[in-house]
Order: structure tokens, then C-alpha cells, then sequence
């Protein structure tokens, strides 16, 4: 898996930014903020299996202080932000929203609040039941610590189930509304990018998003509370304390863990990724990037062919080399 977690995360984290423009113009804050979450929490776990591959000495502590705090974060974040769509969606299909600018300032405050205030809420309310600064595992990198106990089901594990719960009921709700008045909503909607395709694309987004939380949420409770609830009373706090294992003596069960949570984490990624390109607008954009990479590919490989030409010529000479094939190439282009 040294090679397989990199690779992956870093594909994933790229690939979920291709969607932000459009979710940018269509104004969906929530479908935004699921995108730029994917994209941190792949990239912390592709640098940390990069920089601790075969490793587990601690040479970024500040790193490790961020990282960890985002992990922690984002397990309320997606929830939450697939909560804010289907209200948002359930308020459409139901026809009791009202499309002026202060509903619309409403809603993006209460997308933000909810996208990007809560999660950092609730990374800093982990602090009540870490024991030490966080863990470090070879070829995995950082990961938060937590002290099993009651406290933690309260604190850690129950908001994004609470949340998850809630977006499941509004995404019934949500359905109910537009099967009753599917037609009726195509039909009456003003021009907007929620169209029915789009509509249903989003519900189905959010609701293969919580599933995936819900599944990481009971792999981590089950690994973490496998030898039982500790007493709060024994509970101690040294924030100064790091703890690191070698992969020898990372013991199994941690290590299934690991690799389970980046999977889902990838699964999520390319869940909200195929969703998108499954649309026309999708599509398109999709084709408009392969034309791009195209166009780039070509123009580093006439470079590269220029420059091996034209090796031991000045640099005025390289320069009228370059300007005449550029002409040449644009009008080709023109002329077809």
C-alpha cells in the first residue's frame, strides 16, 4: 500500500477541485466546501504517506498540528454540508423558498457557518478528549488521538451520525417532495442550474456522501472502543506527548483501520467527482480539460523539438525561431 495511497490521494485531490467553477456560479457553497475538504484531507494523506514512508521519526510537528486538527474536522464537515444541499433542495422542490437576494444572503451565511465554522467547532472540542499532542504511524503519517470513553461517544462520534441521520430524513423528504411535484418543477422553475438532472444528481450525491460517513464513523468507534469504554476518571491530558509506532509494532487492527478510512475517503472523492461528469455540464467541462491538456502537451512538445533543433544558438536567434512557429501554428488553426 506504499505506492497505491499516494497515488490515489493525490488523483482524488485533483480531481475533486475539477467541479468547484460550477458549483462556484451556481452559488452552492455546500457542494463547494465537500470539494475543497476532499481536496485537503487527500492531499494531508498523500503528503503524510510520502514524507513517512518507511518512517515514523516526527520532523514537522507544526504539520502534524494542522493535519490532524483537518482530519479531525472533516468528519462533521461532509455531513454537514450534505445537510445544507438537501435543505437547500427540499426548500426548492417544496416551492417555499423564495429566490430574492436576502434569502440568498441567508443561505450562504448559513452554508458557511455550517461548511466551515462548525467543523473547526468541533476539532477544537476534540481537545476535550485527547490525551496527548496526536500519534504518528509508519507510512501513514499523523492521526489524532482519542481517549475512549463516554465522553468521546458525545464529543467525537455522535455529531456526524446526528448529522448523517438528519441529511438521510431530508433527503427522504427531499424525494417525496419531487416525485410529487417533479413535473411541476421542471416545468415552473426560473432559469437556474438546478435543473431537474441536476437536482437529482445532488440528492444522490448526499446521500452516497453520509453513507460513506456513517461507514467511517463505525470502523473508527469499532477499533477504538474494541477493549471497552475507559473511566473518565483515569483520564489524563499531556498535549506535549507524542507517540509513535514503528509498522511492526502498529498493531493490526490500527492498521486495517488506517487503510479502511483512506478508502472510504477516496470512494467519497470519486463518488463526488462521477456525479458531476454524469451531467451534460459536466461533460462538457470535461472535454473542455482534455482540449486544454491537449493544446499544453503539443506546445511542450514543439518546445522540446525547437529547443533540440536550435541547441547552440543565441538566445535572440531561439527567440525569432519560436515566434515564427507560433505564427505558423496559429494560423493553421485559423485556417481550419
Amino acid at each position: 500500500m506504499q505506492t497505491e495511497i499516494p497515488v490515489l490521494s493525490f488523483i482524488s485531490a485533483v480531481l475533486v477541485l475539477f467541479p468547484l467553477p460550477w458549483y462556484c456560479r451556481a452559488g452552492n457553497i455546500a457542494a463547494m466546501s465537500i470539494g475543497m475538504w476532499l481536496f485537503v484531507v487527500n492531499t494531508i494523506i498523500a503528503v503524510d504517506a510520502l514524507q513517512w514512508t518507511g518512517a515514523f521519526q516526527i520532523p514537522f510537528v507544526f504539520w502534524c498540528d494542522i493535519s490532524e486538527s483537518l482530519m479531525t474536522a472533516v468528519n462533521v464537515a461532509i455531513p454537514a454540508a450534505c445537510l445544507c444541499i438537501c435543505i437547500h433542495l427540499e426548500r426548492m422542490a417544496s416551492f417555499c423558498q423564495t429566490s430574492t437576494s436576502i434569502t440568498k444572503r441567508r443561505r450562504i451565511l448559513f452554508e458557511c457557518l455550517m461548511c466551515f465554522g462548525g467543523p473547526l467547532v468541533y476539532a477544537a472540542l476534540h481537545l476535550i478528549v485527547q490525551p496527548r499532542r496526536f500519534d504518528v504511524y509508519e507510512n501513514f503519517g499523523c492521526r489524532p488521538a482519542t481517549y475512549p470513553t463516554t465522553v468521546a461517544l458525545f464529543v467525537v462520534w455522535i455529531p456526524p451520525l446526528a448529522l448523517s441521520l438528519l441529511t438521510m430524513i431530508f433527503c427522504g423528504i427531499t424525494w417525496r417532495h419531487f416525485l410529487l411535484h417533479g413535473v411541476q418543477f421542471s416545468r415552473t422553475r426560473p432559469p437556474s442550474p438546478h435543473t431537474s438532472g441536476a437536482y437529482i444528481r445532488l440528492v444522490s450525491m448526499a446521500v452516497l456522501e453520509v453513507i460513506c460517513t456513517v461507514a467511517a464513523t463505525i470502523v473508527a468507534m469499532i477499533f477504538n472502543l474494541s477493549s471497552g469504554l475507559a473511566p473518565w476518571a483515569d483520564f489524563t491530558r499531556e498535549l506535549t506527548e507524542v507517540l509513535s509506532f514503528s509498522s511492526a509494532a502498529t498493531p493490526k487492527s490500527i492498521t486495517a483501520m488506517l487503510i479502511t478510512e483512506w478508502a472510504i475517503m477516496v470512494t467519497q472523492s470519486f463518488f463526488f467527482i462521477g456525479l458531476f461528469l454524469l451531467g451534460g455540464e459536466g461533460r462538457s467541462r470535461l472535454r473542455e480539460a482534455l482540449q486544454m491538456m491537449r493544446r499544453a502537451l503539443s506546445f511542450f512538445e514543439r518546445q522540446s523539438i525547437c529547443i533540440g533543433e536550435l541547441k547552440g544558438t543565441s538566445m535572440a536567434e531561439w527567440y525569432v525561431h519560436w515566434y515564427r512557429e507560433q505564427i505558423s501554428s496559429d494560423f493553421i488553426s485559423s485556417a481550419a
